[in-house]
């Protein structure tokens, strides 16, 4: 109904689409290219754009998926793109205790399969973590890291236009814009009750890191700044870059322990295609490391399993960081403080966003204020719960949000389908800093067979991600029920959650029955084939992201995250890929001082 409505108004010149598709140039085996990009997510988005420079470098991009969609540029309906061919939709293995709440106790994880990769389907937080995160990253023995070194990179791929933005930690050139978004009562009241609660408005991009804000918005005129949209779109035509859609690797050529090519996929037939300087891997936090193990990189003890040659053993898949978020923290307000759904469908919607880059569309799927805290839990001095303000709740979005998040329907129904009529608003608890971690293995040799994911939530020892995150949930009752909200007849939605009828409400036991019913994934995977130094057994690539043991190949997307940041990984995968570039043209042209 939405792309019958875009092209409707486009046909009848009441609006205008700046997008024009991506030619394909006729496909033969065994070409011949300087360098080979395998995936254009985040990271591979920003390579693309940036090695392209070169004029004299020819560049190949194989991504498997296609061109992006109507619906992914439009920033309130984007979640309505996880449940196409756009998404690769990757699911977990069900593991003890967790996901109680989810269809067959499974999350849910959308990974981008298109040009732009999860940053066309992600929520458009801008984020890009703590200076403390990056300055870890360093001491743990990966030079070149530090916030200081990163911070150039950061301002350099940004515009931002935000209201109060620190100038100084800013930057106002670069290919992604940052932008405020649009912004109802109900996000204006969050922030007064945060402040309230004794939290400073700031900047969570700048200077410093811990307090409240409006959510910073990856977006550009209204639409979404996806690496397709703001890092591909303006060098698509440039004579030296060959993008090839539907384009699926199924692994990494090597000989004599250096890369030299690829094979993939394209229309049910496989092709060669060979790089003579590198072939860098931008598939993402999962398919990298999956292609990594079919091409017989990996644990060794996994890859005879399937029959594959051990070339190069390392530790790739064995750690998946991830953000876990409790989904099901609701409250009841006694007025409306934001637009309808029917407002959001109207033509004038349309033509507002369209025309003028504003108004209810541009709306980053109801996310709209956060606030980054520090529990008495934190082990540094760095936030390790983020609160997030959604002006909506499971009730109302079931094919959209709870339908995201794969709730099962014997749950919904006893929980949630009572509120469907009511007015009700919800607060999302996100760990920062998890102690426990997932994996990735092989399911089989095929490469068009998904691996087996294990979240790993609530595993570690000590049990401090479950009391960080009680903590959390606390700290979020505390300031929703600060006196902001009280003319509006905030209600917390206390009734017990399926299962954990038989705790008593508000008591820790009750609120860890809670989060192993109503915890899953905010989308932030990391951490599969971690940067780290040589002396590290888990460590997959150095700090010049080459693979260690292997010449001529590189990972640059958010796969190599060592440790899990401070906030949100879009804007970490753009600057991987930012900061790749800049070590390959310094390494090719001879820059290294």
């Amino acid at each position: 109904m939405i792309r019958e409505k875009v092209r409707n108004l486009e046909a009848t010149g009441q609006i205008k689409r700046d997008y024009e598709p991506y030619e394909q140039q006729e496909l033969r085996d065994g070409e011949t290219y300087d360098f080979i990009i395998v995936g254009a997510g985040s990271g591979g988005s920003a390579l693309i754009h940036r090695l392209s420079e070169i004029s004299d470098w020819k560049i190949l991009v194989l991504e498997a998926g296609t061109e992006p969609d109507i619906i992914t540029d439009i920033p309130v309906w984007s979640t309505l793109a996880h449940h196409t061919h756009l998404n690769w939709k990757f699911f977990t293995e069900t593991e003890k205790d967790v996901a109680l709440a989810l269809e067959r106790q499974r999350m849910h994880w959308p990974r981008g399969k298109a040009l732009g990769g999860s940053s066309i389907l992600n929520y458009m937080i801008f984020s890009r973590g703590a200076k403390e995160d990056y300055d870890k990253w360093a001491s743990n023995g990966n030079p070149g890291w530090s916030y200081k070194d990163v911070l150039p990179f950061f301002k350099k791929l940004e515009t931002c236009k935000i209201r109060n933005r620190d100038i100084n930690y800013r930057g106002h050139e670069g290919p992604i814009n940052v932008e405020n978004a649009y912004q109802s009562e109900a996000g204006r009241i969050f922030i007064d009750a945060a402040k309230n609660a004794g939290y400073q408005y700031l900047d969570y991009n700048g200077r410093e890191h811990k307090g409240v804000s409006y959510c910073q918005a990856t977006t550009k005129k209204g639409f979404r700044c996806s690496g397709e949209r703001c890092y591909i779109r303006p060098v698509k035509n440039r004579k030296n870059l060959t993008i090839r859609l539907h384009s699926h690797v199924t692994k990494v050529l090597i000989k004599d322990k250096s890369a030299y090519g690829v094979q993939f996929s394209t229309n049910g037939k496989i092709y060669k295609a060979f790089a003579k300087k590198e072939v860098i891997l931008c598939a993402g936090v999962l398919n990298s490391a999956h292609i990594l193990l079919l091409s017989g990189i990996g644990p060794k003890n996994q890859l005879i399993k399937f029959g594959i040659e051990t070339i190069q053993e390392l530790q790739v898949g064995q750690k998946i960081y991830d953000h876990p978020v409790y989904w099901g923290l609701g409250f009841l307000l006694n007025e409306s403080l934001r637009y309808n759904v029917e407002e959001a469908l109207d033509d004038k919607a349309f033509k507002e966003l369209y025309n003028e880059g504003k108004g209810v569309l541009h709306d980053l799927t109801r996310a709209e204020s956060l606030i980054f805290i520090k529990t008495p839990l934190a082990k540094d001095n760095v936030s390790d719960i983020e609160l997030i303000f959604l002006s909506t709740h499971f009730s109302k979005d079931q094919e959209v949000f709870g339908g995201n998040v794969k709730l099962s329907k014997e749950f919904y129904n006893k929980m949630y389908k009572k509120y469907e009529d009511k007015i009700a608003v919800s607060c999302l608890i996100v760990l920062m800093h998890p102690e426990s971690y997932g994996r990735l293995e092989l399911k089989s040799a095929d490469p068009f067979e998904y691996p087996r994911l294990y979240h790993g939530y609530f595993t570690d020892p000590e049990r401090l991600d479950m009391r960080t995150m009680i903590a959390g949930v606390r700290e979020a009752i505390r300031v929703m029920l600060s006196p902001p909200f009280d003319k509006y007849g905030i209600k917390l939605i206390d009734e017990p959650i399926m299962g954990c009828e038989h705790h008593k409400y508000d008591s820790d036991e009750y609120w860890e029955c809670a989060l192993r019913h109503l915890t899953s994934t905010l989308f932030h995977q990391t951490t599969t084939c971690k940067m780290g130094p040589a002396d590290d057994p888990e460590a997959v690539v150095d700090n010049r992201l080459r693979v260690y043991g292997i010449d001529k190949l590189r990972v640059a997307d958010t796969s190599v995250i060592p440790i899990q940041i401070t906030g949100h990984t879009n804007v970490p995968g753009f600057l991987v890929g930012e900061k790749a570039a800049d070590i390959i043209k310094e390494e090719h042209l001879n820059l290294r001082e």
